[in-house]
């Protein structure tokens, strides 16, 4: 629980904490200032234009809230894509993969079901941009040799790596007649479906939200929050000084929420759970392929 809350603290409030500290001292000022010479009740401006002003701010940001949230539901999508493929691949390589050695036939059907295992990981740990060794510690029990572990740390996509090697390991099984040609196109349309979850993650990574916008609703959020104790003081009176920080903690944590979900792989509370989504992934995997302790036995 501690550990939720210090991740809550550091991606939604502390971004958030010194403003709303310096707005709650503006309002206690405008409460301190106008109690003793009214001055807030002779220069004050009028509710609508106040009024008005809230209401564009919060419609610009619960605008700009759906876009991110569309942002972050398509890289959901796109990973419930990969999860599909990944099972589709698993029943293909079970059901196409054949030979007169049945021993054979098996070493093939787990080499390609790990290095799809191997491929997820590799795609998580690629969008999270994640190169600790720790993240490698993952991969590394689903690769088939020490020499592609290192030729995949010298690429640059190790995932785009894993789909060619695939692609090449099922051709080979096709010479050797495991497979026949109608399955290598199927299960080459599965990597081509893989393929196509790879780029869409990658384009929704690569492609920020426009700064412009951002820092433009950004100014107006601050702006209407540090106006709001002295537009609203003269009225309010002592209770200013809880409503103006209310009102601008609402502003900004809605804001704050958008910026959360712009980047939906990174590792932060409300972002995508890449890595409990990959290692279920690879539990469902290893277990319907009849080989769940396949993690331990290749460390």
């Amino acid at each position: 629980m501690s550990s939720v809350f210090d991740r809550f603290w550091h991606y939604s409030l502390a971004p958030i904490r010194k403003p709303l500290l310096l707005i709650l001292i503006l309002s206690i000022l405008a409460y301190a200032s106008d109690l003793r010479t009214h001055v807030l009740r002779v220069i004050a401006m009028p509710d609508q234009p106040l009024a008005l002003m809230g209401a564009l701010i919060g419609v610009v940001l619960a605008f700009r809230t759906n876009l991110a949230y569309a942002r972050w539901w398509e890289a959901r999508i796109l990973w419930g894509h990969l999860t599909n493929a990944s099972r589709t691949w698993l029943r293909q390589i079970l059901s196409f993969v054949d030979g007169v050695d049945p021993e054979k036939a098996r070493q093939i059907q787990r080499e390609l079901v790990l290095l799809q295992v191997a491929f997820i990981h590799a795609l998580r740990i690629e969008l999270r941009g994640e190169e600790a060794e720790r993240e490698w510690g993952d991969l590394r029990p689903f690769l088939p040799s020490p020499e592609l572990e290192s030729k995949l740390r010298k690429q640059s996509k190790a995932s785009s790596s894993l789909l060619a090697y695939l692609s090449r390991r099922i051709s080979e099984s096709c010479e050797r007649k495991a497979l026949s040609g109608f399955q290598l196109l199927a299960l080459d349309r599965t990597l081509t479906r893989m393929a196509d979850v790879q780029g869409g993650c990658e384009r929704i990574r690569n492609t920020p939200f426009p700064r412009q916008y951002d820092r433009f609703l950004e100014m107006l959020t601050y702006s209407y929050s540090f106006l709001l104790p002295f537009g609203i003081a003269d009225e309010t009176g002592l209770f200013g000084i809880v409503i103006s920080p209310f009102v601008a903690f609402i502003l900004l944590m809605l804001n704050q929420i958008g910026r959360n979900l712009e980047n939906p792989f990174e590792d932060r509370l409300d972002s995508i759970p890449l890595t409990t989504l990959s290692q279920n992934l690879e539990s469902e995997l290893l277990q319907e392929f009849g080989d769940s302790d396949a993690r331990e036995r290749m460390v």
